[in-house]
Formats: structure tokens, sequence, C-alpha cells
């Protein structure tokens, strides 16, 4: 069968819309480069779907899809198995672990993953990249995007300057797609076809503003239109600006619908060993039909979430702007309640783009003929400037942030590690190939920037200029993907560190970098405590402690609080009690622990290149503590597969300390963690 007909039999689809027939026409399964640039729910996934089945059969080529976030490169995975592995398409995920060339997805057809992953694999030279044939960026918009959007610009430059590929970028609605299409040397396909028409309008004080009419309405609120729509079998999605916010409504909304007991509300209570306050919360709601969904969340909880709105199980989502990045979860009615966001210190309005990809996923395909999305005003003034900023405003252009210096500081160590570039003139020569490049041309400015970066990286002792490469320890630290200022106060630390130290001044030297922030805040009347802690510890941390009246104090001071968090946790003190003691989500706890863990493997594999062993094994036991949340005594049980920090406590709190003593205790083991569980690990450990 021809792709064409693959597509189609598998999407159970009869004619492809004029988004997909446009993207045909510019050459898409001629290998053509394409950007396509449409609006949301306006089917770029068919266009790529097309594409990697066309290289698959016709070119025998590996495709690489590169998307934004991690919960986004699942759902393109589940979605590509269930419609194309029963045809032979073996398909690849990956998005973890930075330290390894992750060789087995050679033998995959379509590899699924995030732009860091594939920057990861680049460092780590990857065999299978040079078999690269086609690569699909999603979200291409997001190029935009100062955290996100420096990474996969990089990457894009390497595969397109080093590769003989086909480049497919599939991206929202944006003012300067030609400028992408040209940066690309792609073909344009821009369109504002939706198979789901959407209105778009403001509601305020009984009225519906569109921008060609103004309707009366019986509702008078928020919750009166919900209520109304729900009512019609519809679903819900309203977005924003704060985790705060987002419970606050879901719990208000909550009150107004009948309590239905529900599956998921009980899947959320599980998903810790202990529930904590926020888990209640939202199993309340869920019994209500009603969710929050932020980054505070664990992620098996907001996945249960998602996939429990796509089965309809869920009536409304009250979410953060971050559920707008790619994932697929339309609605009837988007409301975006909050346009403004603090940033930088002072509120902001949200971009249009960022607005407009919110109220795209208003309009359900198969269940709706159209969609509503609409903005809340509360009087006159608001309504207008909403109005002239949203419904007729432009969308912003991109414009790439690669020229912020710790992006570049990460970078640059990578293209001279790998060996991508050999020279001053070939490093400035590459930036010049980047859309930063093709954008703003050749800028004294960045040249001087990326020179002073280069004597930094020199000075820090992971640069060789005269030879223009990477020292050893240089490449240790582009491959282990952490930023080298970071890597150089890890280093620093080391120096000072002893068989002693304690894990609290390795933590609170860990803290102090980028990986780890943003820091907890230290609230006023916590200043004193941790003063009096410093002042009778000095001596014992790992880095000087800045003078009360500089800058760098308020950091410190916010790292040795996240860093009592962190201690916390390895002190095996509940996600409940750290929620209570430092405000501190189990969602957000997960994230500072797994890249607190990192910081920790990257300052052992350190201290192995120093031939420092005994502190390496120090830094080995931390890494476990931290990934389970432990004390020390119980390394040797959480070392048994199927035993958490939980059941771990609960053996050792009754004498069994060890794999060898459960065999021996069989019946109190069975007491204290349960018969299924004991089956378990006898037959996955001890058998």
């Amino acid at each position: 069968m021809e792709p064409i007909e693959i597509v189609k039999e598998q999407s159970k689809i009869k004619e492809f819309n004029p988004v997909q027939k446009l993207a045909l026409e510019r050459g898409l399964l001629k290998g053509r480069n394409v950007v396509v640039s449409s609006p949301t729910a306006s089917g770029k996934t068919i266009i790529a779907e097309l594409v990697i089945i066309n290289n698959w059969i016709k070119r025998k080529g590996k495709s690489v899809y590169i998307v934004p976030l991690r919960a986004l490169a699942y759902e393109k995975f589940e979605d590509f198995k269930e419609k194309y592995e029963s045809i032979g398409l073996k398909i690849g995920v990956s998005t973890g672990d930075f330290d390894s060339a992750s060789e087995y997805l050679g033998g995959k057809d379509i590899i699924i993953l995030t732009s860091e992953k594939l920057d990861s694999l680049i460092r780590h030279k990857a065999q299978w990249l040079s078999e690269i044939s086609l690569v699909v960026g999603d979200e291409t918009h997001l190029l935009t995007d100062p955290h996100r959007g420096p990474t996969f610009e990089i990457v894009l430059t390497l595969l397109k300057e080093n590769l003989f590929l086909q480049i497919l970028a599939l991206s929202a609605t944006i003012s300067n797609c030609d400028e992408l299409a040209e940066w690309l040397n792609a073909k344009l396909v821009l369109s504002d076809y939706r198979p789901i028409p959407l209105r778009k309008g403001i509601f305020m004080d009984k009225k519906l503003i569109f921008e060609d009419e103004t309707r009366e309405v019986e509702c008078s609120d928020l919750l009166s239109v919900v209520k109304k729509v729900v009512s019609e079998g519809k679903q819900v999605l309203i977005f924003l600006a704060s985790r705060r916010n987002t419970e606050s409504l879901a719990e208000k909304l909550a009150v107004e619908f009948p309590l239905i007991e529900s599956e998921v509300s009980k899947k959320i209570l599980t998903t810790l060993e202990t529930p904590t306050k926020q888990c209640k919360k939202l199993a309340n709601c869920l019994n209500h039909r009603i969710a929050f969904h932020h980054a505070g969340l664990i992620n098996k909880q907001r996945t249960e979430i998602e996939k429990s709105f796509r089965e309809n199980r869920i009536k409304i989502i009250c979410a953060t702007t971050t559920l707008a990045a790619g994932l697929n979860l339309p609605a009837f009615l988007v409301v975006v309640r909050d346009v403004k966001r603090f940033s930088g210190g002072y509120s902001q309005y949200i971009p249009n783009l960022e607005i407009q990809q919110m109220l795209g996923r208003a309009g359900r395909p198969k269940y709706d003929k159209t969609g509503l999305g609409l903005l809340l005003a509360k009087n006159e003034k608001e309504t207008t400037e909403l109005r002239e900023r949203y419904l007729l405003g432009k969308i912003e252009p991109i414009i790439s942030k690669l020229s912020l210096e710790p992006v570049l500081r990460m970078h640059i160590l990578s293209l001279i590690a790998t060996g991508s570039v050999r020279s001053r003139e070939k490093l400035v020569g590459f930036f010049g190939k980047t859309f930063f490049g093709y954008s703003f041309g050749a800028s004294v400015e960045l040249e001087l920037k990326i020179e002073e970066i280069l004597e930094q990286l020199e000075g820090f002792g992971f640069l060789n200029l005269e030879k223009f490469c990477a020292t050893r320890i240089g490449k240790r630290v582009s491959e282990l993907y952490l930023d080298p200022l970071s890597a150089h106060r890890i280093l620093t630390s080391l120096d000072k560190a002893s068989l002693k130290t304690l894990p609290l001044f390795y933590l609170q030297s860990l803290a102090s970098c980028s990986e780890l922030y943003p820091q907890l805040r230290v609230k006023n009347k916590e200043v004193e405590d941790l003063e009096d802690f410093i002042a009778k510890n000095e001596k014992e941390f790992l880095m000087e402690v800045p003078n009360p009246w500089e800058y760098e104090y308020e950091l410190f001071l916010g790292s040795l609080k996240t860093a009592n968090l962190l201690n916390g946790w390895i002190s095996e003190r509940t996600e409940e009690q750290l929620l209570e003691k430092y405000g501190t989500t189990p969602g957000e706890l997960y994230t500072k622990t797994t890249n607190a863990g990192w910081l920790i493997y990257g300052a052992e594999e350190f201290a192995k290149l120093s031939g420092n062993r005994k502190i390496a094994k120090e830094l080995r036991k931390l890494q476990l503590r931290m990934k389970n949340g432990i004390k020390e005594e119980l390394l040797k049980l959480i070392m048994v597969k199927g035993i958490g920090r939980v059941k771990a406590r609960r053996l050792y709190s009754s004498g069994i300390k060890s794999a060898g003593e459960i065999k021996k205790n069989k019946i109190t083991a069975e007491r204290l963690i349960g018969k299924k569980t004991l089956e378990k690990i006898f037959r996955d450990n001890l058998g």
C-alpha cells in the first residue's frame, strides 16, 4: 500500500482536509522541507504521520519526532503504537537519562523525544543519529520560549547543517512563519482552517461580545455559564494564572455540582504512599467530576486526569496555562479567566500567541459542531482592551532566545566538546546559521559575548583555547548535560568536601545551581533561624558564605532553605509534612528531588574523575537516598525490588534490615508489607 492509503486507513478518514492537501501539494512526500502554520486541531499530526510513513516505506529511513514536553512525547508514542505498530512500524520514545547514548533506539523506525534528550544524544555521539532522514518538529512556535526554545533551535541547526534530511516543522499560527520557512529552506503551508469552527469572544455582564456582534445571554457569571454548558453534556476547560487559583476555583465549582463517587478519585488517593491534603482536595473535586491540573501534581495524577477528561468522566478542568502546550485535551468551552500573570516580578499580559493556543482547545472533534472560546472582562474598559489585544490584535512573531548567556554557555561547550566546531570562526559561523543568526545577522555584541564565555569556560578548566578543544572534565560536563557554571560550583565544593561532610552541606552547594531553581523563598520570620545556623556552621559549608550586605547572600539563604527541604526528604519526612513546612507540593518535590539526584550523580562522576573514590561512594549513597527519600540505614532494604520507603521503614523498625532477613522472617514480613507484596518480592528478588 502507498503511504497515503495507509494513513487514511489507520486514521479512519476518507479524505484529507485543506491543510493536509496543501502540505501534499507543497511536496511533503517528495522530500521537500515544509513548514505548516495553522490553528490548533487543524490536523497537523496527520501531516506528520504521512511524511513519517512515507519516509519509512519509500526511503527506508529513520525519523525523529521532537516534542517540547515529556507528557506530549508519551501521548504521541501511544497514538503511533495504536495506529501503526500493527503494520510493522517500530516506535521508540525517550525523554530521560541524559548520560546515555540510548543505542537501543537505533532499532526503531521512529523515535519520539524531547529536544533536550536529542541534544543529549548528540553530545554522546549516538551512532544511529547518522541514519536520520526525517525530522518532525512539533510546536515549533516554542522556539520563542526562553526555556525550551534555544535547545530546540540548536538541535535543528545541527541536524540541518550536518545531515541530508527532510524537515517538517509544525507550528501554531505565527506572524513570521515565512521567516521560519526561509530559515529551514522550506515550503510554507499557511492556513486558518479548523475542522470544528471556533467562535472567540468576551463574556461580560450577561453579554457575549464577538468580533462581529454582541449577544445578550441569561448567564450572569462564570458559574452560570459553566453550569449551562455542563447541563448540555459538554466539557469545559478553564485557564488560570496560578496553581492556587486553579485549586480555589475547582473547589468553588465542586460545591455547585452533584456528588458522584468516582473511580478516578480513588486512584488519585493511591498515587502516593500517604495522600497529602492536596491529594484529598483533588479527590473531593473529582467526586463532583471536576479537577484542577498544574505542575504541583505528580505525573501519575496529571496523566489520570487527562485520560479521564478525554473519556468524558471529568466535566471541568481548571488548569494553569502550561496545559495549553500541545496535549490533546479538547472541550466545547474554553474560558481564559486570567489574561495576566506574574513574570519578572510584576504582572503582565499573556502573549496573544499563548491565548490563541488556549482558546484553540475549544471544539471536540466527533462531538461538537462548533467550539466556544471566551475571555472574561469585569467592565467596559477591560472589554475594549481584551477585544483590541486578543480578538483583533496580531499574533506575535517568534523571536530566538539563543543569545541568553546561560544558554550560550551550555551550548558553546557542547559544540566544542562534540567536535561540531573546531575554531572560533566556525563557532561564530554556526550561530550565524541558527534562527537567531538568520533573524539578526552578524552581531558584534553576540561575538563579544561568545568570546567572554570562551574565556570563562577556559577559566573553569573546561576548554583549551590554544587547541580549541574541550578538556577531559569539560567533555564530561557536556555529556552530563549540566550548566558549566553549576559544574564549576560543584567541582569547587568537592575540593572542600571530606568524609565528615554531612549531606545538608552537599545539598546546599547543589541548591545554588541553576538546575534547582527556583529556590524556595525565604520568609522574613525564617531569616533569623537560618542566620543562626550559618553562624554556628560557617566552616562546614562547601562554598564561601557571602557577606550579609551582598546580593548573593539572599541567594545563599534560599539555597540553604532548599537544602533543608531536600534534607527533610532523605530524613524520611512525608510529602504531607514537607507540604506543611515548606509549601512544596508533591509535583514540585518530585522535580526538586529528581534534579537534585542528577546533580549528585554529576558530583559523583566528578569525584571519580579526580580519583576520590571514597567521596564518590558517599555521593552514590546520597543519590540513592535522594531517589528513595530514606535514611542511610534503609539502603539495603530499598535495593529489594517492590519495597518503597514506607515498607522499608516498617521492616527495619521490626528488626528486618536486609533481603536475607526478609527470607528468614517471612511471617513477620508478610504481616508488615502484605502477602501480595511479599510474593512479588520472592518472585522478583528472592525466588
